[in-house]
């Protein structure tokens, strides 16, 4: 057995998902200047009363991007899936770009959840090795009752963080946005499917979600499958949450998953 940041992992387990999981043949590209599906604010797309899952198929086609936020100038990040605004903070995930000099959080992703006034997140990240080009399967769970923040790369919990007593998470009226989300800083590369749940999905879900592609039905509110292969709609199959395109590229093509694995935390 492997044990990582306090996470119990089988190694059969671990081989088996890896070997049966396949990268997406159907996404949407973007070139990190200015390019992102934005789609209107919805209380469905936010941390409900029992929490929140997010699971989004990444590529990063580059480890440094053009337009990045951060107060450091090693710890500059791009959002690339997120909802919120100032003052409509709500969740994110984040990558971490390589900066010159280098930083300590190169290819670091992150999903954070805030209190709606803004201010110091809470969240989970791993940090890998990355090859351009190559897609990972990331899922964000905010458990509301718990109080805590659950990473999956590949379908592998690789970190849980508590933010009891520091945030409260509420819904809020930015939209959701894939590529940005404030549009102040854009991501490079391609992200598809993506799926969101009004409820935190449990660790086996994960796992078959990864591995064979079992979709958990109860509380799936959004479904993005990128399908349609032009137009500037991007369709949720599943609760009518539908998107606009603005500079994202219709993709396709599978490709190879990352399978490394680094280090993994998290914090407020």
């Amino acid at each position: 057995m492997l044990f990582r940041n306090s996470v119990l992992i089988g190694v059969g387990a671990l081989a088996a998902t890896t070997a049966a999981a396949q990268a997406p043949d159907r996404y949407l590209t973007y070139d990190g200047v200015r390019s992102y599906v934005e789609v209107p604010a919805s209380p469905g797309l936010s941390v409900s009363a029992d929490g929140l899952t997010i699971e989004a198929w990444m590529r990063p086609d580059s480890l440094s991007f053009a337009h990045t936020q951060g107060s450091l100038p090693t710890e500059q990040y791009v959002h690339w899936l997120g909802k919120g605004e100032k003052d409509q903070e709500e969740w994110t995930f984040r990558m971490y770009g390589l900066t010159t000099p280098p930083g300590p959080r190169a290819n670091r992703v992150s999903f954070y959840v805030f209190n709606l006034r803004g201010g110091r997140g809470c969240g989970s990240y791993f940090q890998d090795p990355i090859v351009p080009g190559r897609w990972m399967d990331v899922v964000g769970v905010a458990d509301a009752s718990a109080r805590t923040t659950t990473i999956y790369k590949n379908g592998v919990p690789r970190h849980t963080n508590s933010f009891a007593g520091i945030i409260t998470p509420a819904a809020g009226g930015a939209p959701l946005r894939i590529g940005s989300k404030d549009f102040l800083s854009f991501f490079r590369g391609a992200i598809g499917p993506v799926r969101i749940w009004n409820r935190p999905l449990a660790a086996d879900e994960v796992r078959a979600l990864y591995a064979s592609g079992t979709v958990p039905q109860r509380g799936l509110v959004a479904q993005y499958l990128f399908s349609e292969g032009g137009g500037t709609v991007a369709h949720d199959s599943v609760g009518g949450h539908d998107g606009t395109l603005t500079g994202a590229a219709w993709g396709s093509g599978g490709g190879e998953i990352q399978a490394s694995t680094g280090t993994s935390g998290g914090g407020c």
